[in-house]
Protein backbone atom coordinates (compact mmCIF):
# COMPACT_ATOMS: atom_id res chain seq x y z
CA UNK A 1 0.00 0.00 0.00
CA UNK A 2 2.73 2.79 -0.86
CA UNK A 3 0.00 4.51 -2.99
CA UNK A 4 0.09 7.28 -0.19
CA UNK A 5 3.62 8.16 -1.02
CA UNK A 6 2.95 8.97 -4.49
CA UNK A 7 0.45 11.66 -5.14
CA UNK A 8 1.44 14.62 -7.17
CA UNK A 9 -0.25 17.28 -9.30
CA UNK A 10 0.27 20.19 -10.99
CA UNK A 11 -1.83 23.20 -9.56
CA UNK A 12 -1.99 26.01 -11.80
CA UNK A 13 -3.97 29.46 -12.40
CA UNK A 14 -4.24 32.24 -14.69
CA UNK A 15 -5.56 35.87 -13.91
CA UNK A 16 -4.64 39.12 -14.93
CA UNK A 17 -4.65 42.19 -13.03
CA UNK A 18 -4.07 45.73 -14.40
CA UNK A 19 -3.05 44.60 -17.84
CA UNK A 20 -1.04 41.88 -16.65
CA UNK A 21 -0.86 38.22 -16.82
CA UNK A 22 -0.17 35.82 -14.32
CA UNK A 23 0.11 32.29 -14.54
CA UNK A 24 1.76 30.71 -11.24
CA UNK A 25 2.41 26.62 -11.33
CA UNK A 26 3.55 24.55 -9.11
CA UNK A 27 4.03 20.52 -8.62
CA UNK A 28 2.08 19.70 -5.36
CA UNK A 29 2.97 16.45 -3.46
CA UNK A 30 -0.52 15.57 -2.22
CA UNK A 31 0.96 13.41 0.17
CA UNK A 32 3.48 15.52 2.40
CA UNK A 33 0.27 18.04 2.41
CA UNK A 34 -1.73 15.63 3.87
CA UNK A 35 0.65 14.50 6.32
CA UNK A 36 1.05 18.38 6.88
CA UNK A 37 -2.94 18.32 7.43
CA UNK A 38 -2.66 21.23 4.94
CA UNK A 39 -6.58 22.84 3.46
CA UNK A 40 -6.88 22.64 -0.12
CA UNK A 41 -7.11 26.42 -0.71
CA UNK A 42 -3.52 26.69 1.33
CA UNK A 43 -2.73 26.04 -2.55
CA UNK A 44 -3.45 29.91 -3.05
CA UNK A 45 -0.83 30.63 -0.83
CA UNK A 46 1.88 28.40 -2.56
CA UNK A 47 0.66 29.75 -5.98
CA UNK A 48 1.04 33.37 -4.88
CA UNK A 49 4.56 32.51 -3.36
CA UNK A 50 5.91 31.05 -6.68
CA UNK A 51 5.30 34.26 -8.30
CA UNK A 52 6.18 36.73 -4.95
CA UNK A 53 3.00 37.64 -4.28
CA UNK A 54 1.58 37.69 -0.92
CA UNK A 55 -1.65 38.00 0.94
CA UNK A 56 -1.78 41.64 1.43
CA UNK A 57 -1.49 42.21 -2.35
CA UNK A 58 -4.31 43.48 -4.56
CA UNK A 59 -2.85 40.79 -7.60
CA UNK A 60 -3.64 38.10 -4.64
CA UNK A 61 -6.90 39.12 -3.91
CA UNK A 62 -7.72 38.66 -7.64
CA UNK A 63 -5.98 35.33 -8.38
CA UNK A 64 -7.89 33.92 -4.92
CA UNK A 65 -11.71 34.49 -7.10
CA UNK A 66 -9.90 32.38 -9.77
CA UNK A 67 -10.02 28.75 -9.59
CA UNK A 68 -7.01 26.47 -9.76
CA UNK A 69 -6.23 24.05 -12.67
CA UNK A 70 -5.00 20.18 -12.24
CA UNK A 71 -2.70 18.00 -14.26
CA UNK A 72 -0.36 15.62 -14.70
CA UNK A 73 -1.96 13.63 -11.74
CA UNK A 74 0.58 10.71 -10.00
CA UNK A 75 -0.15 7.94 -8.32
CA UNK A 76 -3.37 8.09 -5.99
CA UNK A 77 -4.04 11.74 -7.19
CA UNK A 78 -5.52 9.87 -10.75
CA UNK A 79 -8.44 8.35 -9.68
CA UNK A 80 -9.58 11.53 -8.27
CA UNK A 81 -8.70 13.84 -11.12
CA UNK A 82 -11.09 14.76 -14.25
CA UNK A 83 -10.80 17.63 -16.50
CA UNK A 84 -8.79 19.81 -15.05
CA UNK A 85 -10.31 19.33 -11.84
CA UNK A 86 -9.61 17.23 -8.41
CA UNK A 87 -11.56 15.70 -6.04
CA UNK A 88 -9.96 16.30 -2.81
CA UNK A 89 -12.81 15.12 -0.93
CA UNK A 90 -12.64 11.88 -2.35
CA UNK A 91 -8.42 11.71 -2.68
CA UNK A 92 -8.79 12.71 1.18
CA UNK A 93 -11.06 9.80 1.99
CA UNK A 94 -8.89 7.22 -0.21
CA UNK A 95 -5.48 8.48 1.04
CA UNK A 96 -6.94 7.89 4.82
CA UNK A 97 -8.28 4.56 3.83
CA UNK A 98 -4.89 3.39 2.38
CA UNK A 99 -2.73 4.47 5.34
CA UNK A 100 -5.25 2.77 7.28
CA UNK A 101 -4.76 -0.34 5.57
CA UNK A 102 -1.51 0.01 5.16
CA UNK A 103 -0.79 0.04 9.14
CA UNK A 104 -3.47 -2.87 9.83
CA UNK A 105 -2.26 -5.19 7.17
CA UNK A 106 1.39 -4.87 8.85
CA UNK A 107 -0.64 -5.84 12.19
CA UNK A 108 -2.64 -9.06 10.53
CA UNK A 109 0.87 -10.43 8.96
CA UNK A 110 2.80 -10.15 12.35
CA UNK A 111 0.22 -11.20 15.04
CA UNK A 112 -2.41 -13.23 12.87
CA UNK A 113 -0.19 -14.54 10.29
CA UNK A 114 -2.30 -13.05 7.47
CA UNK A 115 0.29 -12.14 4.90
CA UNK A 116 -3.61 -10.43 2.54
CA UNK A 117 -5.77 -9.22 4.38
CA UNK A 118 -8.27 -8.20 1.28
CA UNK A 119 -9.05 -12.10 1.47
CA UNK A 120 -10.34 -11.56 5.40
CA UNK A 121 -12.71 -8.88 4.49
CA UNK A 122 -14.36 -9.43 8.41
CA UNK A 123 -11.06 -9.21 9.75
CA UNK A 124 -10.20 -6.63 7.48
CA UNK A 125 -13.08 -4.24 8.61
CA UNK A 126 -12.53 -5.38 12.50
CA UNK A 127 -9.05 -4.17 12.27
CA UNK A 128 -9.97 -0.75 10.26
CA UNK A 129 -12.91 -0.12 13.17
CA UNK A 130 -10.26 -0.91 16.36
CA UNK A 131 -7.66 1.40 14.46
CA UNK A 132 -10.46 4.05 14.32
CA UNK A 133 -11.55 3.36 17.62
CA UNK A 134 -8.04 3.59 19.34
CA UNK A 135 -7.79 7.14 17.23
CA UNK A 136 -9.98 8.36 19.37
CA UNK A 137 -9.50 6.89 22.69
CA UNK A 138 -5.86 6.06 22.67
CA UNK A 139 -4.16 3.96 25.37
CA UNK A 140 -0.16 3.08 26.08
CA UNK A 141 0.51 -0.51 26.02
CA UNK A 142 4.36 -0.76 27.66
CA UNK A 143 5.58 -4.50 28.17
CA UNK A 144 2.27 -6.04 28.46
CA UNK A 145 0.05 -3.71 30.82
CA UNK A 146 -2.21 -1.24 28.81
CA UNK A 147 -2.73 2.12 30.85
CA UNK A 148 -4.72 5.50 29.57
CA UNK A 149 -2.30 8.49 28.60
CA UNK A 150 -5.01 10.72 30.96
Amino acid sequence: MNNTQTATVIASISFDFRGKRFEPSITVDLHTMMLKKQPLNYLYVLLGASIDLDAYRHEYDVMVMHAIVYSEPTGLACDFFTDGTLDFEGFTHAWHKMRILSEIEAIAEQHLNISDLMQQPDIQQALIESYQAGQKNPIIVKKGKISSPF
